[in-house]
């Protein structure tokens, strides 16, 4: 048999709710246990508090002296100084000389002091809170101190400092730039570090917010300083801030500074009317520093305003004003006490606002708490009392009756309160009473009531039960919280003392939630068996599904706790229940099979129930108020007693409906008298009203029998029990239940008037005096009409006599119910009934109104008072009719038979039967089983007889006999077990002691010893060293990344100096060459301009030289490491440098460069004369810088280049090694994390397994068991429980025993749990994710030096182009001037001619690499060298000053506006063309000048004698193709490629930073994933894996303790769990 539950379908389980719902509770009630711990703290001092507010101050004030602000005071010298004074307090000034970097850095370190106390908070919320013995622990401690810390002091400071990240504004050149740092904002980096200010301010906010609204004392305490009507004030302070914040970075104050002035205007005066107004603390020196504070706001911001448009134009000096303000304000606010006289004087009555009233009780309190130290306070309150007087309108009034108070609050009067505040205080109870009448909803006037009921009338369950009914009200966050810690409170102070009696008394209150409770306590034990009956079910199965019985098993755990939790709670409210212990006595017998603990319940529910049975006029109507008469079962309604609903019904349940036949609405506010018959509501009125003049509740709540009047007009006998209730609005309200007669004979009713006219029947009568309603209403019919013998004086007697029914009488006879009743008309002419009569009197006028009939049809089998006439009619011949009979009982389905002789018996109505037969279900238990017994039918045992025989230790025996052996081995074993002397007395009782299955309490502490399991122990470790490892790896690989991206960043930066340094070189050449040719006269230039010429050249060479010496500076200073070649070029002597033309010597490059440098100093300053072709230092600086030194310049150049490309490809390495590392790290801790949950689930499988060992006709009997408790619950026996072991219960100790005995099947079982499935899933979810984070760092890295590789080889001939144009023009020139000269230590003429090859080569390899990389190249790069190479670059010449937009665009005929590719290949011809020239000249004197020249040149004979070939020579400088490649050479081509480099580097850092912006991102963004794993996926999954084994371990307390003693196997692993745990 299976029986179906829905014991997982409850409306408050958090199962049903969705994982976003689930997860919100679940933060809330963390979130509120750590400030339920909190809160537990002591305060600090006044001291401190008005150090922390002075501060706060200072720092709100930064906003009425901001940066860009001061100024709107006029007076910049005192308010620029106080703008700096107030911005010591600040944190973001401290940084305003440092970088932003260091500002970033800040951010993120208070970002992380924000993550650390998250981290405390949830730490501590999922901790044990049971475990923590005080509140001055230091998690506990440091939490409070930094969020104390946040709300204060360090609230602008760190909420400024977020904002200044995000302070940026457009600049003349329309570029979006930082406030304060100047950085551009909202590119590279600062994207990120602006996303983390925004999500920062986010986190900071909503934690200082939800402080402020949580952490305060809401009941009322002058001497506290948490104490205040609610933290809703403050948290508008600090909001306002926020708002000040926001509006300080978004708006341009300089010009619109007048909106931020308003903005601090409005925000002050609602801060003011708050703090101040409102005075929401009810700590005096507190309320007095909030309200300073909040008028020094208000003064501020008002001499701001004033200033801002008055000052010089109405007054001068407003700043001067506002600071001799600051102390007088400060003074005249913390003298002055505020007194609400309107508050007082208000009209209670006709208030309908209820904050006002919430104020009014709020000022009451402060009024009774100060009024000792006030003599102020005292005459208010004394004034309250004469007000009340005058404007209450009920009698009632505290101040106005006489009567003697309630005995409870008299009880309640503490001898120290003066008989004045005591009536104030029942002043604000019937205050709070009156008004949650008519407003119910409001939460925050309910929670003030909940307070009074806890410290006024000591009524700390009526509290809680307060407290439980506003938390259906959905209360706002910090309402909630007040609920919550005010019953957790509660509920502690209750554990320790009970506030009720034994007696179990209860209040109203407390016995409505006792009744709700109780209702509960059914519903969850009938819950719990049910999955019992679901679990042995499951076990019976052929193969039992372990996962199914797990998850069944986890849910009795909830179950049996849930039963456990409400249990106590009863316990806690009365020990006086009698009903609820045998019902939980009973369960814990039947479905949990602890006979010792519930046969010790049972005892005791005997006691209290012998007890109880003592008590008199027990009452029976458990309504306590108009809301719970619908979970009255018997018919019960609501009769109002108030003048304007005199009698009236106001409320009832259906079961009146039902009885009466009526409709819900047709009763509501209609009056009792229609449910009374007529001769009843005669004087019914009257009475009510003298029962309220009287008020005898003792004699209303007398039982007593009535005759009620039914929808159909039919009157029906019942037992009418009433109670007084007290209403909404304080009337009377009479509760009426009727319980309807069990009759089991078969009669009518009748009432007559006084004229004894029938006035009312009962429905009976149509069967028994063929008479009904109608006949009655249509006509007067007189009693004796129906019974002509009838006379009232005989039948006034308490038993009555017979009295015979005329069948022949004309009423009868021409009723149509005669014949469906009689059918034997003809032969019986008379009915016999006992017949009693009672008068109806009006006691209060002493008249008879009327008389009740009652008529029973008379029987043999009774006995009555007959006339001797009627005796002998009634004498009838015995005979024996056997007839069958049968009973049905429905908790057994069963129809149980027998057979009955009947003897003379007088013919009865057929309805009796029934009624008899109806009521066969109030038989008690023990009759119903007894005789199941006796018709129970012997089944044929077809096994009797037969024997199994086996052989066994070589002999062959009967299967029973050896099994009857091993269980009396395993007897002797259990008993021997745990002592191993058992002729030694002390050992024997240390044995027992330690024997865990001497009883079931012994092996529930043992099972239930919640220690940590050590696999769960070793997974924390794991997951630990899992998370370190994760932090260490990503830690590692981020930082080193960064280090690694600026070592390329810096290398990047070496090819720029090394490309600047090989640029001034050749520059410095270039004028050393010129300053030669001047002196010998090449240039054809005047006095003035040769002297002109001469300095432009010297200032040239000097720019050139510092130049040179920076960028040979920062080459030696760097140390970055690049490869060996570099090294040896910078410390091995490798350069050959010529000293002088015999002499050599060898240098590094450093060196070496550092000996031009010095050279061309001396060029510089030596005069043009001696700047001959023979001069030393003219000459070292020529040769070795066109002969060894270029060749090393060459070499370290395409070195660089080279080590940043094999930089970048180890750095590709390294990260694949840290995702290589990484992966197999986490396949290890994989496979070990898989270890351990399988382990985790082998555990709980092996559990589970134990319940295969149990045989299974013992399954079964334990379903039965379980099947047997719920089919009595359900139909109600669980009163018939006995205490006593019958023999019911020595038989079922048999049958339990006999199933034990029985084969034991090894089953098959099949394992569905998925949830370790589950769990791996989920871990190596987050392992592949963790994993994918370093996947990712990979590929970006990857990616990006991939890039960069691909870009070297441009960047390398972008570095070089400059310069090797410009040397292969240097060397033309040398070669003109000194043709024997060698360069690159070869022939001059050689070298020149193949130059001039290679800078077509070179522009063709630039050209080539720049579109190798046009897709992966930054953008803006590539639009630069589109403007330069193929637009117009004049533009960007001009931006940069290197030349005039009217040369630039007419230089060269307009070549360098077609753009440098243009411009460079003309450059290309013209050196070129003057070598082709210098071919035609050289060695052939004889050619013509003239001819040769073409035009482009003028023959000067410069060297003044008649050597034509020098003299061609040297005139080829003055060409104007020379001229022209000079000027392109030295203004267009170097601007360009310098241009051009820094704007490829500027590209190249950008694309590296960039990727650094995408690291930085994934970075936070894994850390944070991390912390949510850890704290908020690991945490909660421990305690559930934790929880799961418990609960796993728990199940064994299912299997009865004699089954675990007879099975061996259960009992070694309970062995092996001892042990265990003992180690």
């Amino acid at each position: 048999m299976e029986v179906k539950s829905n014991y997982g379908s409850t409306k408050n389980s958090l199962e049903n709710d969705n994982i976003l719902t689930r997860m919100q509770t679940e933060l809330k009630l963390i979130v509120f246990r750590v400030f339920f711990l909190i809160l537990k703290d002591e305060e600090q001092s006044i001291a401190i508090q008005i150090f922390l507010q002075v501060i706060s101050f200072f720092q709100y004030l930064t906003f009425i002296f901001h940066r860009q602000l001061y100024v709107v005071w006029k007076n910049q010298k005192v308010s620029y100084q106080l703008y700096k004074f107030f911005g010591y307090f600040m944190l973001t000034p401290y940084f305003e000389k440092l970088n932003f970097s260091s500002f970033a850095s800040m951010m993120y370190a208070l970002i992380g002091i924000i993550f650390m106390s998250l981290m405390i908070l949830l730490l501590i919320g999922y901790s044990n809170i049971t475990k923590i013995n005080s509140s001055y622990t230091w998690p506990i401690y440091i939490l409070k101190l930094i969020f104390i810390l946040f709300t204060t002091i360090l609230y602008l400071p760190i909420l400024d400092l977020f904002f200044q990240i995000l302070n940026c504004h457009y600049d003349d050149n329309n570029n979006l730039i930082n406030v304060v740092f100047n950085n551009t904002c909202w590119q590279g980096s600062h994207v990120i570090h602006g996303i983390v200010a925004i999500l920062g301010i986010v986190l900071f906010v909503v934690i200082t917010m939800t402080f402020n609204l949580l952490y305060f004392e809401p009941k009322y305490n002058h001497k506290d300083q948490l104490s205040k009507t609610s933290g809703r004030a403050k948290t508008f302070k600090f909001f306002y801030f926020l708002i000040l914040e926001i509006s300080f970075v978004l708006i341009d104050l300089d010009q619109f500074d007048y909106v931020a002035i308003y903005i601090i205007l409005i925000g002050a005066f609602v801060t003011f009317y708050k703090l101040h107004i409102e005075q929401p603390f009810n700590h005096v020196a507190m309320q007095k520093i909030s309200s300073v504070y909040a008028a020094l706001m208000l003064w501020s911001a008002l001499l701001i305003c004033f200033s801002h448009y008055l000052e010089d134009i109405i007054f001068h000096g407003t700043i001067y004003a506002w600071l001799i303000g600051l102390p007088l304000i400060a003074f005249a606010i913390s003298k002055k006490e505020k007194y609400l006289y309107d508050l007082l004087l208000m009209n209670i009555n006709k208030t309908e606002d209820p904050n006002q009233i919430i104020l009014l009780t709020n000022y009451i309190q402060k009024l009774l708490s100060r009024y000792q130290n006030n003599q102020h306070f005292n005459i208010m309150l004394d004034a309250l009392i004469e007000v009340h007087k005058n404007t209450c309108q009920k009698e009632d009034c505290v101040f106005r009756i006489k009567k003697q108070l309630n005995q409870r609050l008299v009880k309640l009067k503490d001898e120290n309160i003066s008989h004045r505040d005591y009536q104030i205080h029942l002043l604000l109870g019937e205050i709070y009473q009156g008004y949650i009448r008519r407003h119910q909803h409001n939460v925050r006037l309910r929670i003030n009531y909940a307070f009074y009921l806890l410290d006024f009338l000591k009524q700390k369950q009526q509290s809680l039960n307060e407290f439980n009914q506003i938390e259906l009200l959905s209360p706002s966050l910090d309402n909630e919280f007040i609920i919550f810690r005010y019953k957790r409170i509660i509920e502690d102070e209750m554990n320790i003392t009970q506030n009720e009696t034994i007696s179990g008394n209860l209040d109203v209150a407390t016995e409505l939630t006792f009744q709700n409770n109780m209702r509960q306590f059914q519903n969850k034990i009938e819950r719990a068996t049910l999955m019992h009956m679901d679990f042995w079910s499951q076990l019976q199965e052929d193969q039992p599904d372990l996962g199914k019985m797990n998850e069944i098993g986890s849910k009795i755990n909830l179950a049996i706790i849930q039963v456990e939790e409400l249990w106590n709670k009863i316990q806690k409210m009365t020990q006086n229940l009698p009903k609820a212990m045998r019902l939980y006595a009973k369960f814990i017998i039947e479905v949990l099979q602890d006979k010792d603990f519930g046969e010790e319940l049972l005892e005791k529910s005997k006691i209290l129930q012998a007890q109880n049975n003592k008590m008199k006029n027990k009452q029976t109507i458990q309504v306590f108020s108009s809301d719970d008469i619908n979970f009255e079962p018997l018919p019960t309604l609501l009769v109002s007693t108030s003048s304007d609903k005199f009698a009236q019904i106001t409320n009832l349940n259906l079961s009146v409906c039902n009885l009466f036949g009526y409709h819900k609405t047709e009763l509501i506010n209609r009056k009792i008298n229609l449910l009374i018959p007529q001769v009843y509501a005669k004087f019914h009125d009257n009475y009510m009203e003298m029962f309220m003049q009287s008020n005898d509740q003792q004699k209303l709540m007398k039982e007593r029998l009535v005759y009620i009047k039914l929808k159909s007009g039919y009157i029906l006998p019942c037992y009418l029990y009433m109670k007084v209730l007290q209403s909404f609005d304080d009337n009377i309200l009479i509760a009426a239940q009727f319980r309807t007669l069990r009759t089991f004979k078969v009669g009518c009713y009748l009432i007559l008037d006084s004229d004894e006219v029938i006035e009312s029947i009962s429905s009976s009568c149509i069967c028994n005096l063929f008479v009904d309603q109608k006949m009655i209403s249509h006509r007067k019919i007189y009693f004796h009409e129906l019974f002509p013998n009838y006379n009232r004086n005989e039948y006034l007697n308490k038993t009555g006599c017979v009295i015979s029914f005329n069948l022949q009488s004309n009423i009868v006879s021409n009723s149509n119910y005669l014949q469906y009743y009689i059918s034997d008309l003809e032969d019986q002419t008379q009915i016999l009934f006992q017949i009693q009569i009672t008068e109806i009197s009006n006691e209060h006028q002493d008249q008879v109104m009327g008389y009740v009939i009652k008529l029973e049809k008379v029987s043999n089998e009774q006995s009555q008072i007959l006339s001797p006439d009627i005796q002998q009619q009634l004498v009838v011949p015995n005979t024996h009719v056997s007839n069958f009979q049968f009973k049905y009982f429905p908790s057994k389905a069963l129809y149980i038979g027998e057979n009955q002789e009947e003897g003379n018996s007088a013919r009865v109505d057929q309805t009796v039967i029934w009624e008899q037969s109806s009521r066969l279900s109030e038989e008690t238990q023990a009759e119903k089983k007894e005789k199941v017994e006796e018709v129970k039918v012997e089944k044929i045992n077809y096994a009797e007889g037969i024997r199994t025989l086996k052989l066994f230790d070589n002999r062959i025996q009967d299967i029973e006999d050896i099994r009857m052996s091993f269980s009396d081995s395993d007897e002797v074993q259990h008993s021997s077990v745990f002592q191993k002397n058992s002729d030694n007395p002390d050992e024997i009782e240390q044995g027992q002691r330690n024997n865990v299955f001497r009883n079931r309490k012994a092996l529930n502490s043992t099972i239930n010893d919640q220690q940590r399991p050590q696999v769960i122990v070793y997974l924390s470790w794991a997951i630990n060293i899992l998370m370190i490892t994760v932090l260490t790896l990503s830690f590692t690989s981020y930082f080193l990344g960064l280090f690694l991206f600026e070592n390329i960043q810096n290398s990047l930066n070496l090819i720029n100096y090394v490309s600047l340094r090989n640029q001034e070189c050749s520059q410095i050449v270039m004028n050393v060459q010129n300053l030669e040719m001047l002196r010998i006269g090449i240039w054809n230039m005047t006095e003035t301009e040769a002297i002109a010429y001469e300095e432009e050249q010297r200032t040239e060479l000097n720019n050139s030289i510092f130049a040179l010496t920076d960028a040979n500076k920062k080459i030696m200073l760097d140390d970055l490491y690049i490869n060996e070649e570099i090294e040896e070029l910078h410390s091995k002597s490798v350069v050959n440098v010529r000293i002088s033309k015999t002499s050599f010597s060898n240098y590094d490059l450093i060196e070496a460069t550092q000996q031009i440098i010095s050279k061309a100093l001396l060029v510089r300053d030596k005069p043009l004369k001696s700047m001959t072709l023979d001069d030393e230092d003219a000459t070292f600086i020529t040769y070795n810088l066109q002969n060894g030194i270029v060749f090393q310049f060459r070499n370290e150049t395409n070195q660089y280049s080279y080590g940043i490309n094999n930089l970048s490809g180890q750095n590709v390495e390294i990260f694949f090694i840290f995702m290589i590392v990484s992966a197999c790290a986490f396949f290890i801790l994989l496979i070990i994390l898989v270890m351990f949950i399988f382990q985790i689930n082998q555990i709980q499988e092996q559990i589970l397994q134990l319940f295969m060992e149990i045989p299974e006709k013992t399954v079964k009997y334990l379903y039965n068991k379980s099947e047997n408790f719920i089919s009595n619950l359900q139909v109600g026996e669980e009163e018939e429980v006995s205490s006593d072991l019958s023999d019911e219960e020595q038989d079922e100790h048999k049958e339990l025993s006999r199933t034990l005995k029985s084969k034991r099947k090894r089953k098959i079982f099949k394992n569905t749990n998925s949830f370790h499935r589950s769990q791996i899933i989920i871990i190596t979810f987050i392992l592949v994710i963790f994993q994918g984070y370093f996947l990712l760092n990979y590929f970006l890295n990857q990616v990006t030096y991939n890039n960069l590789k691909q870009q070297i080889p441009e960047l390398n001939v972008t570095a070089r182009c400059s310069s090797f144009y410009r040397f292969v023009d240097n060397c033309e020139r040398q070669l003109f001037l000194n043709p024997n000269e060698p360069i690159l230590l070869e022939n001059a003429y050689q070298v020149v001619m193949d130059n001039i090859q290679k800078n077509y080569e070179i522009d063709s390899d630039l050209h080539q690499e720049h579109a190798k990389n046009s897709e992966i190249q930054n953008s803006n790069y590539y639009d630069t060298f589109q403007q330069i190479f193929m637009l117009n670059p004049c533009d960007t010449f001009v931006q940069n000053g290197y030349t005039t937009i009217e040369f630039c665009e007419s230089f060269a005929n307009g070549s360098i506006e077609q753009g440098m590719a243009v411009a460079i290949a003309r450059y290309f011809e013209n050196v070129r063309y003057i070598m082709t020239i210098y071919d035609m000249f050289n060695g052939h004197p004889e050619v013509n000048f003239s001819v040769a020249a073409r035009g482009w040149g003028r023959f000067r004979n410069i060297t003044n004698d008649s050597d034509n070939v020098t003299n061609y020579i040297y005139n080829l400088n003055n060409f104007k193709q020379t001229s022209e490649s000079r000027i392109m050479q030295n203004v267009f081509i170097k601007a360009a490629f310098r241009y051009l480099l820094d704007e490829f580097l500027t590209a190249l850092k950008y694309d590296i930073e960039v990727t650094q912006t995408q690291l930085l991102a994934v970075f936070i963004v894994f850390e944070v994933l991390i912390f949510f794993v850890y704290f908020i996926v690991w945490l909660p999954a421990q305690m559930k894996m934790t929880r799961d084994i418990w609960r796993t371990k728990g199940l064994i307390m299912m299997i009865p303790l004699r089954v675990i003693q007879k099975i061996k196997t259960i009992k070694d692993f309970i062995g092996i769990l001892v042990h265990s745990q003992d180690k």
